[in-house]
């Protein structure tokens, strides 16, 4: 499917649950992997487009869709009841990614996510680690990079349980993410990307963020991770934490100094692109050959 024609929706899904808008890019060619992504609060599926179509060239499959609340899928923007609801949509657009043949023939997937959808990828690989390749992690939200003070987080909290549905002005611009002045132009001015932070969303997440440091021992696929070294969202030394502490023996860490959050939307970003593509191309499948098979 092309960018300029309508996403594909789930929608037969758990009572209650939101639409789920969601696009499969296929290579012109035969792929060698596929890969699901999931991106960023305050943002939509579009802004990585140019990340997919240079994937597509070198034979990678990518399906792509909107989290709940933002882009194109239904939901409160920005709005969720439980961190959970994020991986259970993962695991949804998975379950529908598995009815199409090409997707289905480079089984298991990889799995890619930037910032809260790297804290939505890290939790989709735990809960069913035996159907993941690899997962993929740009500069993920396992911590803020400014700690809150006390009386706004206890407020933060109050708000969250008794007004659930109150959203606060954000002080995140496009510059605090990127050195492109275009592209933080462009994310400034999208109508699809919503200014406000919820404040349900914000202790939900916080609660996810504790569970994957407690729980990064158990992941053992391979795992590649870039990690920007100036961000101004997310604290590197939380990120560094986490990759410490998972098992997993084929694993890479960069951490990138003088980048902002989004290392995919950076002046270099092509170098940062392949990166991404030359270890999710490493994570192949390999056929077991019948004359070599124990």
């Amino acid at each position: 499917m092309s960018w300029d024609s309508p996403p594909l929706v789930l929608k037969r899904r758990a009572a209650g649950a939101p639409a789920i808008a969601y696009r499969i890019l296929r290579p012109q060619g035969s792929a060698a992997v596929s890969v699901l992504m999931a991106h960023g609060y305050f943002e939509n599926m579009k802004r990585y487009r140019e990340v997919i179509e240079r994937w597509n060239a070198q034979g990678i499959l990518v399906a792509i869709y909107d989290l709940r609340g933002h882009g194109l899928s239904e939901g409160p923007r920005g709005y969720i009841s439980r961190f959970e609801e994020y991986i259970d949509d993962a695991q949804d657009v998975l379950g529908e990614l598995a009815k199409d043949d090409a997707w289905k023939a480079l089984d298991p997937p990889m799995l890619f996510g930037h910032s809260l959808g790297g804290l939505i990828s890290i939790h989709t690989a735990l809960r069913t680690p035996d159907k993941i390749g690899g997962l993929a992690l740009s500069s993920p939200y396992l911590s803020l990079a400014q700690e809150l003070p006390g009386l706004k987080l206890v407020v933060g909290k109050l708000l969250s349980r008794f007004v659930p549905s109150i959203s606060l002005a954000s002080d995140l611009d496009g510059s605090d993410c990127t050195h492109d002045l275009a592209i933080a132009r462009a994310y400034d001015h999208d109508p699809m990307n919503f200014k406000k932070a919820n404040v349900r969303w914000f202790t939900e997440t916080a609660k996810g963020q504790e569970q994957a440091l407690a729980q990064a021992a158990k992941l053992n696929v391979p795992m590649f991770c870039l990690q920007a070294g100036d961000d101004k969202v997310t604290k590197p030394a939380a990120t560094e934490r986490f990759m410490e502490r998972v098992s997993s023996v084929d694993r890479q860490y960069l951490r990138l100094p003088g980048l902002y959050h989004e290392v995919l939307n950076e002046l270099d970003r092509a170098t940062w692109i392949d990166k991404f593509a030359a270890a999710l191309l490493g994570w192949r499948p390999r056929s077991i050959d019948p004359k070599t098979e124990a």
